[in-house]
């Protein structure tokens, strides 16, 4: 597709977060951009406080994007969220800084970690993302903001703007593992991947975008269904694209058959389309989803520019997937969330 949520996959950044003590000023962070394809990048410094977070940011931003961020208790986005998904407005070079007060009486106690999500996205759109990480630090103070303070802005949730709750889906919602319900945690053992809330749909780009559309586990009584989609701030913008859009997409080398194009239908605050193509039970194995679009003539979808004479000219993408035997056998179905349970 391009987007649930996107950018395009020649877009690779590689960015040094500072992970410091809250009083320590002395450090320096380097960003390097690995990709002319867009040379946003982002320096973070996070500093956890009792009863508030600052947060200091400085790089080089591209027209249409914007810098978003979410706080919470623990290390690595764990914990109780301390803030509502915040965005933080910046353009070209900047030094910037925003310091927000927890949500009513949530606190890091001295000694503990705290953490910040940060995520560079479309402006408006924090599910478009091209890049996001997680910083922590130890609550042993509070520091002052080092740039000149911004005023951010609570993101809704609730409607286009979830950039770690998974992929939006043609069937509604987003894409989302079901972790285990009550996992046992190995210190530097992988926990086991869930299934699916949604088992059998595969979004085309899934290995540029794991984090957020892992298939999870797939059985051979799933109904496997391959999507895509598209979004704009407009429902013309969204038409244009139609109109020159250049699908190349594989399953198993060979082209994929039978792909259904939804209407265009209005979605928190974007027109979107989906494409789907029902390819059903597989046996167990392996399987892949080979993806490239690039457009006849040059369109904009509201944020950016696409097609011949941009920077983004083309979007390739995979989406890698195992089937596995289902250990009940036949045709039930089953769910995984901390244990095997029938669903008939």
């Amino acid at each position: 597709m391009r987007k649930f949520i996107i950018l395009t996959a020649l877009i690779v950044l590689a960015i040094s977060i500072p992970i410091t003590a809250a009083q320590d000023t002395g450090t320096t962070t380097t960003t390097t951009t690995q990709s002319t394809a867009n040379t946003s990048n982002v320096n973070i410094l996070y500093i956890a406080c009792e009863t508030q977070g600052v947060l200091n940011f400085s790089g080089t931003m591209e027209a249409g994007y914007d810098i978003y961020y979410q706080l919470f208790s623990a290390a690595n986005g764990g914990g109780q969220a301390l803030s509502a998904l915040r965005q933080v407005s910046v353009s070209g070079d900047y030094a910037v800084s925003d310091q927000v007060s927890y949500n009513s009486g949530q606190t890091v106690a001295s000694g503990s970690t705290g953490s910040a999500r940060v995520v560079m996205a479309r402006e408006g759109n924090p599910s478009s993302t091209i890049y996001e990480t997680t910083v922590n630090d130890l609550q042993d103070g509070c520091n002052s903001p080092q740039n000149p303070l911004v005023s951010s802005t609570g993101v809704d949730q609730a409607s286009d703007t979830q950039p770690t709750q998974g992929v939006r889906s043609p069937s509604g919602g987003n894409l989302a593992i079901v972790t285990p319900r009550n996992p046992i945690v190995v210190i530097g053992v992988p926990q086991p991947i869930g299934r699916s809330n949604k088992p059998g749909e595969i979004f085309a780009e899934c290995d540029q975008y794991r984090n957020i559309s892992e298939p999870g586990i797939l059985y051979n009584n799933d109904n496997i269904v391959i999507f895509w989609s598209w979004f704009a701030r407009s429902q013309d913008q969204v038409q244009d694209h139609l109109d020159n859009a250049i699908y190349d997409v594989t399953f198993q080398t060979a082209p994929l058959q039978n792909v259904v194009v939804s209407p265009i239908q209005k979605l928190g605050t974007n027109y979107w389309v989906f494409y789907t193509s029902q390819i059903g039970n597989l046996s167990p194995g392996t399987y892949g989803v080979r993806f490239k679009l690039t457009w006849e003539q040059q369109i904009d979808d509201g944020y950016a520019k696409y097609g011949p004479g941009t920077t983004n000219d083309r979007v390739n993408g995979s989406c890698t997937f195992e089937i596995k035997e289902n250990p009940f056998g036949g045709q039930a179905s089953v769910r995984y969330n901390g244990m095997y349970s029938l669903e008939r």
